[in-house]
């Protein structure tokens, strides 16, 4: 194959993965919301790996063989820890988390925890971009520019649910529309920028191991204390709880 046919097919298999990326985030994000979140993006896992591999990429150039065991659990539980330091920090101000999304009880908050976050996110989400987008682009891109095209898709990826975060936020609620929509762009830009942390740890360790033990506890911890914040018994979103459960109380 020549060099020219080499890029065009490499080109093509960026093409094909920002374009599943872009339909998989609307159908997820508009139609099926929580149905079928870890079993679909499992699967477009599978996919994003498929084109990677029509594309001429190796296992260890998407980060899925190779690299340092060691270095990816030391890396990653390194930033783990600074991950549950910082939510530790954000329990002090709990308006920030009081997300809708947490007001969930019992097996659901677990299951989101230790099965959405760590099983459905934070794999798919590490394959898909510091993985197989990541290393196709650096087959036509100098590295340090196929990193930061990988977190502008990355943020560009987080704007849609950033959205939705920010609806179900006490704070979101009480912007404007086009106060929200800023807010939306900064939550995004936000995730581009931890998108070039993860692929540091990326490229640091040789693969993809220590990002995704960062990123899946980043998640779940986030959740968590965002799930303990909404149930104090002083915050708002706990008072309207009980101020319900009275009304009910109150009229049978």
């Amino acid at each position: 194959m020549s060099p020219d046919e080499t890029v065009a097919r490499v080109d093509r298999g960026t093409g094909a993965v920002l374009g599943l990326l872009a339909l998989h985030n609307m159908v997820q994000n508009t139609l099926l919301n929580e149905r079928g979140y870890v079993t679909g993006n499992l699967v477009v896992s599978g996919l994003l790996v498929g084109v990677g591999r029509a594309s001429g990429l190796t296992w260890k150039e998407m980060g899925l063989r190779g690299g340092s065991l060691r270095d990816g659990l030391l890396v990653g539980g390194t930033a783990s820890l600074a991950a549950t330091t910082a939510a530790l920090v954000a329990l002090a101000h709990p308006e920030i988390l009081d997300d809708d999304r947490a007001a969930v009880s019992g097996d659901a908050v677990w299951r989101r925890a230790l099965i959405r976050f760590p099983l459905g996110t934070a794999p798919f989400e590490e394959i898909a971009f510091r993985g197989v987008l990541t290393a196709l682009l650096r087959r036509t891109h100098p590295a340090a520019r196929a990193e930061w095209l990988a977190a502008a898709a990355f943020a560009a990826w987080h704007l849609i649910p950033t959205g939705r975060a920010l609806a179900g936020n006490r704070l979101g609620r009480e912007m404007s529309p086009s106060q929200r929509l800023g807010a939306a762009m900064a939550g995004s830009a936000a995730a581009g920028v931890a998108g070039l942390a993860l692929s540091a740890m990326r490229r640091g360790t040789g693969s993809l191991l220590a990002p995704w033990l960062a990123h899946s506890w980043f998640n779940t911890v986030s959740y968590l204390t965002a799930s303990t914040a909404v149930r104090r018994p002083g915050s708002r979103r706990r008072k309207s709880h009980n101020r319900e459960r009275s009304l009910l109380t109150d009229q049978t």
